[in-house]
């Protein structure tokens, strides 16, 4: 098996993992984990484009673990959104830097949401990019990895639309 596969099957594992956590800090730290074998896969894939792309979003999924616990954080997180046009423009390839920029550009935005419902919603559209992206740059491993994470982020809102229903459903009947 090539080593590109080995780490892309690894960010599989990852990708698939993380939607199913409940907590955002730990969601973050998955996304982490996912982005330093995805950053392996896409380098020995010669995707330097997608390689840079999961390194800024490794930086800033670590940024924003604290943004929770410390709001004044955000001014430091909200200056690592610079790095998405940089990035972009220092590694165009075309059609697919288009496709993991908008990712980066999602992921971004998502993990500056505190609230998990709408950091999952705004994660499932970096996800839909990055299936773009890797159609393109015909990368198995990432697209097994993006379906399976998109069932699984798909799973993971629902569930968390369903508790908070049932929740106000409870709260409603105290009353």
């Amino acid at each position: 098996m090539e080593l590109a596969t080995v780490f892309g099957v690894l960010g599989v594992i990852a990708n698939v993992s993380w939607p199913l956590i409940k907590s955002r800090k730990h969601m973050l730290f998955g996304q982490i984990l996912a982005c330093i074998f995805m950053l392996i896969h896409f380098w020995l894939l010669d995707a330097q484009a997608a390689a840079a792309v999961m390194a800024t979003a490794g930086l800033q999924a670590a940024l924003a673990i604290p943004l929770e616990t410390h709001p004044k954080f955000k001014s430091i997180y909200l200056v690592s959104l610079l790095l998405t046009p940089i990035v972009s423009w220092l590694t165009w390839h075309g059609a697919p830097s288009i496709f993991s920029t908008f990712a980066l550009i999602f992921f971004c935005i998502g993990n500056l949401q505190v609230s998990t419902t709408r950091l999952r919603v705004l994660l499932l559209c970096c996800l839909l990019c990055w299936v773009g992206h890797n159609l393109i740059i015909s990368s198995y491993p990432a697209l097994v990895s993006n379906l399976l994470a998109l069932c699984t982020s798909v799973y993971g809102i629902s569930r968390e639309l369903m508790l908070k229903k049932l929740s106000q459903r409870e709260e409603e009947f105290a009353r």
